[in-house]
């Protein structure tokens, strides 16, 4: 049984390279190796863009040029992590609220054990 393999480079059961590394390949083969700027110091709007998208960090880091599909790609991942972050808001908000349930019911069952309690004695 073929099985998929890790981050390392190594391929999945279709053969393909994982995912996660795929934009660097994709950008490899067509600019040669990527080399990111040599400088150490990073702006305040690095940082934010790197804790947003690291790949499209990496990719302005190296200077690779934008193309109308590099920034239709740019885009369709942009809109993708907003869909994401909205499921994230819905789910913390769903949390939000069992939390607030569970702490609203918990009166509730001590008030019906005490009821029982009080009926069996």
């Amino acid at each position: 049984m073929a099985e998929q393999r890790d981050r390392a480079g190594n391929r999945d059961a279709g053969g393909r390279a994982p995912r996660s590394q795929g934009w660097r390949q994709r950008a490899e083969g067509l600019h040669c190796q990527l080399a990111p700027h040599p400088s150490w110091t990073l702006s305040a709007w690095e940082i934010g863009a790197f804790t947003f998208c690291p790949q499209a960090w990496y990719l302005r880091r190296c200077l690779v040029p934008v193309t109308a599909e590099t920034d239709a790609r740019r885009q369709a991942g942009s809109r993708r992590h907003r869909e994401i972050g909205r499921q994230t808001d819905l789910v913390r908000g769903a949390a939000a609220i069992l939390a607030v349930l569970l702490i609203a019911i918990a009166p509730v069952i001590l008030l019906l054990a005490a009821l029982v309690l009080r009926g069996l004695g």
